[in-house]
Formats: C-alpha cells, structure tokens, sequence
C-alpha cells in the first residue's frame, strides 16, 4: 500500500507542471468551446462535450493528488437517466463525483452524463462558467423565491429529454464537519414528475478540501464514492418527500460511517469494492 502510494506520488510531480499547462489550456479552450456550441449545436454532441469535460476534470483531479475509489456500481442505472443524491463536503465533491462517472463510462460503458443544480454565482467564475454550461447545468438563485419555480421546471425538463441525469446536493450547502446537515426534501422533486430512480451518494474524504485549506489541496488523497441502493419511483411515489428524505439520509449516515471505519478498502479491477 504505502508502495503504490510512494509510485503514485512520485509520477504526480514528475508530470504535475505538464499536466497543470494542459489543465490550463484546457479551461482557456472551454469559452471558445461554449460560444461554438451554442452557435450551432450540431457541432457538438452530448458525448463530445462531455468526453471533453472529464478529460479537463481528469488532469484537475490528478493536479490534486486524488485517487477516487468507487463503490456500488452494481447500483447504478442502465444507460437510464437518475438523480443522484450526494452529500456535499467541499466544492471539490463535483470533481470527484464527475472523476466516478468518468471511470464509470470507461470500465463498464455505462453512460450516464450527470449534470448538477448550481448556485448562479458559478457563473461569476471564468473558470467554471463555460465548463458547466456545457453540461447544462441548472443555475438557482438562492435568494429569489420565484427562481426556484424556473429552476425546478428546468430539472424536470432536463431529466425527461432522457440524454442527461441529475445531480442536486440535497444539504443544500456545504456541511463542514463529520456528519451530515439538514436534508430539503424539495431535492427530490425532479424524481417525482418524471418517474426516474433516486441514487444516494456518499462521498467520503473530502472534508477540509477548500481554498482556505490549500495544503490540504495538494496532499495526497483517496476519496470514496459509494452508489447506495436506488430508491425506485413505485417504491417511492406514495410517500412523501419528507419520508424519502429521512429514509435517504438514515442509508446514507450509516454508509458514511462504515467507509470511515475502512476508507482504505482494496480495489477490484471494475472499480468496485473487494
């Protein structure tokens, strides 16, 4: 173990400032790319975009010195649109979770092109406004009530074209500590008017990955992604969000305290847990 992490390491900072240039290029070419697309959206597929988008995630991840484990791909749809319920540590759980979906496609050619609901002040950012919204993302303004009738129109909308699934953090916010926030039932509203499975994720390991902690950034690190059991829309659709929420979070809570318990798991070659 310690072996492979010294390996790991060791190519991380021989090709770091490489792999940081082609990073950078990268997010200068996603404007460029954005302005492209949306002038004439043929000349960009769904998969083209986003087989662009992981490969910039990608160089970000390993920039960070992140090994991303997976866990419960058994549980993941069949090329079907879902709506994944993380919980949320750090802004570095949308890279981690894009890495999952990423390694996701390409060991077992499952194709799932998560998007997210966002916070409208990632647009305000010139390195993630054009990348998010090439996946679509669905942009809320937290402090406009009416915003969250467009935003919540726009999810369902996006899950019903069939072509992406969704990603909403259902905390809300993120929960800085080692344990989890209040969960808003509301999240789940997209899985109601469409009839498509909830998935709960759990992401361990990236409490304390924020700019305010950047020596952390750049530690070396292994973060768990765990896909839970997903909660069909028959099992679901006669209880309330309030129960659902619960019920999420009570699975959730105790995954997260079993990964805690081993978070260093052996891999298997699909990515899942040995």
């Amino acid at each position: 173990m310690r072996f492979k992490k010294y390996l790991f390491c060791l190519g991380h900072w021989l090709v770091l400032p490489f792999v940081a240039f082609l990073l950078w290029l990268g997010l200068k070419k996603s404007k460029r790319e954005y302005f492209s697309f949306e002038k004439d959206p043929e000349t960009a597929s769904i998969q083209t975009r986003y087989t662009y988008i992981y490969g910039l995630v990608t160089k970000a991840v390993f920039c960070a010195l992140t090994k991303v484990k997976i866990k419960g791909i058994k549980n993941l749809p069949n090329n079907k649109p879902a709506l994944f319920i993380p919980n949320h540590k750090s802004n570095f759980d949308v890279l981690v979770l894009l890495k999952a979906f990423k390694k996701i496609r390409s060991d077992n050619n499952l194709i799932l092109n998560p998007t997210f609901l966002a916070k409208k002040e990632i647009l305000d950012s010139k390195k993630t406004k054009y990348v998010s919204q090439l996946i679509n993302c669905v942009f809320l303004d937290r402090e406009n009530l009416r915003d969250a009738i467009r935003a919540s129109e726009e999810q369902k909308n996006l899950l019903q074209k069939n072509e992406q699934s969704l990603v909403v953090f259902i905390e809300g916010t993120r929960i800085k500590k080692d344990e989890f926030g209040e969960f808003k039932p509301a999240a789940l509203s997209p899985a109601y008017s469409t009839f498509c499975p909830i998935i709960p994720v759990v992401i361990y390991g990236t409490l304390g990955v924020e700019k305010e902690h950047k020596k952390n950034i750049f530690k070396y690190k292994e973060v768990t992604v765990e896909f839970l059991e997903p909660f069909k829309y028959k099992d679901f659709v006669h209880l309330s969000k309030d129960v659902v929420a619960s019920k999420i979070k009570n699975k959730m809570e105790l995954a997260y305290s079993e990964i805690a318990k081993n978070p260093f798991w052996k891999e298997s070659k699909n990515g899942d847990e040995e």
